[in-house]
């Protein structure tokens, strides 16, 4: 069955963290779909009008320029190199957007209207700090209201392999499992882990915890021998799934959500899934609200 994903790329292709991992991470790439998407960033001397942007026609007429100079070659060199890859080309798209609405925004519009399995983005070699004070796109995207997935990738390594799945019996880590189980199937390269990470020994339910995502995983047709259950004792769950992450080698870390902007500077730190991503390290994580 056909995957299809949005993939966010920006000017230099070689190092595109997105592109590079969606390539690497499948070993049946002949029923992938990659739409390789570029939004033109916005500069604030521009003074854009976000519902009328020919209000500003010299506005425009540096999007276009930069669309041509910057976007245009860029998209080409990316579609190249996954032909070289071994692509066919029916299965790479190439949409550029004006940045209208702004990159976020765009990135988020394109991909409930494009109905894409997952939106693929690479974050960026800064720190946690710095990012928070750029608001980057990896963490803004999160406090949209998201209804489909993200991956979003921190120096994804070609040797790493399997999805580590963090599951507490909530709806959102359901839809993680779904998600996570329509992905790999037919895709043999990587089997699951569900964990749990619970703050005593006494919080484990074990039907209701990993009933339900052991269903979802079986209604997408992975078998008994590529799924292992886990439990861990923590009272910081973020920790306990970047150290299992890092010491385990998984190519990618599930994680369920609620897409609701945090108000605090504390409740942003307090959220587990914000807290992974500002520590993971040579793997994806994959977000389902």
């Amino acid at each position: 069955m056909e995957k299809h994903l949005l993939v966010a790329c920006g000017d230099a292709y070689q190092t595109s963290q997105s592109l590079r991992f969606a390539y690497n991470f499948f070993t049946r790439r002949d029923e992938l779909k990659l739409t390789l998407f570029y939004v033109v960033p916005r500069r604030p001397d521009w003074r854009l009008d976000p519902v009328n942007l020919e209000a500003n026609p010299e506005a425009m007429a540096h999007i276009e320029q930069d669309k041509l100079i910057t976007g245009v070659p860029a998209m080409e060199r990316a579609r190249e190199w996954l032909l070289s890859m071994g692509f066919r080309p029916d299965q790479i798209l190439v949409k550029i957007s004006r940045g209208k609405l702004g990159t976020v925004k765009e990135i988020v519009r394109e991909s409930e209207e494009g109905l894409y399995d997952a939106a693929v983005l690479g974050r960026r070699g800064l720190s946690w700090f710095e990012e928070m004070v750029t608001d980057s796109v990896s963490h803004r995207i999160l406090w949209e209201s998201l209804t489909f997935p993200i991956w979003v990738c921190r120096n994804p390594q070609r040797d790493r392999k399997n999805v580590l799945v963090c599951v507490d019996g909530s709806e959102e880590c359901l839809r993680v499992a779904d998600h996570v189980g329509y992905m790999l199937r037919h895709e043999p390269g990587h089997d699951v882990t569900l964990l749990h990470v619970c703050a005593d020994d006494r919080c484990v339910d074990a039907e209701s915890i990993f009933g339900r995502a052991l269903v979802e995983l079986k209604n997408n047709e992975i078998d008994d021998d590529r799924i292992a259950i886990k439990v861990l004792t923590s009272s910081n769950p973020a920790k306990t799934i970047l150290h299992e992450a890092e010491h385990h080698k998984f190519a990618a870390v599930a994680i369920g959500r609620t897409s609701h902007k945090p108000s605090t500077i504390g409740h942003i730190f307090a959220t587990t899934s914000l807290k992974i991503l500002r520590g993971i390290e040579g793997a994806a994580l994959w977000l389902c609200k």
